[in-house]
């Protein structure tokens, strides 16, 4: 029994239980005459009235409560339970009226204008089982209404995978199994497809996930398809050791690049000196840079040798094909602009850079620390920016202190006042010796 269950059945024996002793008070509020109701409540009335209705309502909910743990059999009948009673005891109470002689069977009779001769009190049953037969109608069409979802799912899986990741059917406790058993047999019949269709070359499971069908043919095929999303491009260097060179191709190989399946992506497999990483969401990629720079941070306090490491974000299309082993490879020319802005970072001594294609299409609720550090033009124009969240503590809160400053002074850099720009990078220096980019910045401002 859930808890909000026995909370609400103390609630209901708390209330149910006086209302029982105070009722004679209530009972005795209420007349009926030949000229309707007669109320004449006193104080002990009225607190019985109120925990009669408290009690009714408790004892609604707890019902329902207890219609959702049924089967779909159980259901049927106990949902009309309570209308057939009251339809049972109104049935009775009119057939019996004339047998009766007191006064509040007389006022009854009045009201309802039933004669000796009965001819009313039959209308007045026939009126009760129309009443009862629409009231049963309502129920079952309410009671049954899963049944119609359920067959609109059955026709849709009939056409394909349904992309809902939960199937809702109804609220009793059977329907809710069903809509879990519909949602397996979803899931199953998009794998049985896959495996059936894929079954050559090994599709990674991201790709699966994204792509449609036609797309994850023609790679099954060794054809080339574009893909859109967000490329992480790492240079990972350090010592020129031949024993901390192996370290970093540990490092790369057991750790990060395994660490983007983590993340939604999938490591290209291009032979190159960057490690590419290629996701479909931009909070995706950007979590995981983060994540690659704390990583190579921390290898950092356990080698005696320093890595350094340059990580960009951007957006990107990529003609993409799979060799026989499912690895995904691009065109090189794709790669060659991440290859770029890295080189930028690197001039700057910046951790972490993405551009605005990848601020654009982040979430609006993702919190990130970050700064424009400036433009890269070259195919296109491209704003660029700094992730402050790669940085310690102490680092993080001065160059976040310093933003508008510093983006001011490269927006004056940008626009050809490099002595107005000179001025800014100089007070920041002066306050932040740690901030390389306005060294750089300051630098060039004095050539």
């Amino acid at each position: 029994m859930k808890k909000s269950t026995k909370i609400f059945l103390l609630l209901f024996l708390l209330t149910a239980v006086p209302a029982v002793v105070l009722f004679p008070y209530l009972s005795a509020s209420v007349g009926l005459n030949e000229n309707g109701f007669v109320l004449n409540f006193s104080l002990q009335g009225y607190i019985a009235l109120a925990l009669v209705v408290i009690s009714g309502v408790i004892a609604i909910i707890l019902y329902f409560k207890f219609l959702k743990t049924l089967s779909i059999s159980k259901l049927l009948f106990f949902s009309t339970l309570p209308f057939t009673l009251i339809y049972g005891a109104l049935l009775y109470m009119v057939a019996s009226l004339n047998s009766l002689n007191t006064q509040t069977a007389n006022a009854v009779k009045t009201l309802l204008n039933i004669t000796e001769n009965g001819y009313n009190a039959i209308l007045w049953a026939v009126l009760l089982t129309i009443l009862y037969i629409t009231v049963l109608f309502i129920v079952y069409l309410f009671v049954t209404k899963p049944v119609y979802r359920i067959e609109k799912v059955l026709k849709r899986l009939g056409d394909g995978k349904i992309k809902q990741r939960k199937l809702k059917i109804g609220t009793s406790k059977q329907f809710s199994q069903i809509g879990h058993a519909l949602v397996k047999i979803n899931n199953n019949y998009h794998n049985i497809q896959t495996n059936d269709v894929f079954d050559k070359v090994k599709i990674p499971k991201i790709l699966q996930n994204v792509l449609h069908e036609g797309e994850l043919l023609k790679l099954q095929n060794g054809q080339v398809v574009n893909l859109e999303g967000f490329l992480v491009c790492a240079w990972i260097n350090g010592e020129k050791k031949v024993k901390h060179n192996l370290d970093i191709l540990k490092l790369r190989l057991n750790e990060l690049a395994p660490l983007a399946k983590k993340f939604n992506g999938i490591v290209a497999q291009n032979i190159t000196d960057y490690l590419m990483v290629f996701f479909f969401k931009s909070e995706d990629a950007l979590d995981y840079a983060h994540a690659l720079c704390r990583c190579v941070k921390i290898k950092n306090k356990h080698h005696k040798a320093k890595t350094d490491v340059n990580v960009c974000v951007d957006s990107l299309t990529a003609q993409c094909y799979l060799d026989k082993e499912g690895n995904l490879l691009c065109n090189e020319e794709n790669l060659k602009f991440a290859e770029k802005i890295i080189d930028f970072a690197k001039y700057i001594h910046a951790m972490l850079v993405f551009s605005s294609d990848v601020l654009d299409n982040l979430p609006s609720n993702y919190f990130l620390k970050y700064r424009y550090v400036g433009n890269l033009p070259l195919q296109k124009s491209l704003n660029l920016f700094e992730s402050l969240e790669v940085y310690g503590k102490n680092k993080l809160n001065m160059l976040e202190k310093d933003r508008t400053s510093f983006e001011q002074g490269v927006l004056f850099f940008e626009e050809g006042q490099k002595d107005r720009a000179r001025v800014i990078f100089e007070n920041i220096i002066r306050k932040n010796e740690e901030d390389r980019a306005s060294f750089v910045y300051f630098n060039q401002c004095r050539n």
